[in-house]
């Protein structure tokens, strides 16, 4: 009796737990305008607070081409990551990366400082994805 309940509940639970069906999700209109306000407000906002990785920074007499030759070289070096260019007076700083959180940040720097040791991570507004 016990062997035949417990086949019975194991034949059950293995057709219940690999049975495919449809899921449908009946969503409210109002849902659907909330969600689509909350992504229009946040591209207005366009910028967060975040991290970005410090490679060099320039001042005086041609910084400028010196700061757009060392991005240069740093968008060949590492082509999927985007670098700037960043002037807070009297310095052009070369940045790159646009990165939520610190640890993301330090994954990026470890690689980075084989080519510039130098480099150290900076809070900066990112870019809103």
């Amino acid at each position: 009796m016990r062997k035949s309940i417990f086949i019975l509940l194991l034949v059950s639970f293995c057709t219940g737990a690999f049975a495919q069906g449809n899921v449908r999700y009946d969503i409210e209109p109002a849902v659907s305008q909330i969600q689509s306000d909350y992504i229009a407000n946040w591209k207005k906002i366009g910028e967060i607070s975040g991290y970005r990785i410090q490679v060099a920074s320039f001042s005086g007499v041609n910084s400028k081409s010196q700061a757009e030759s060392v991005k240069a070289a740093l968008t060949s070096l590492f082509p999927d990551t985007k670098s700037y260019v960043v002037y807070s007076e009297p310095y052009f700083r070369v940045q790159i990366g646009d990165y939520n959180s610190r640890l993301d940040a330090y994954r990026e720097l470890l690689k980075i400082k084989e080519s510039y040791p130098g480099a150290y991570i900076v809070p900066e507004k990112i870019k809103y994805r």
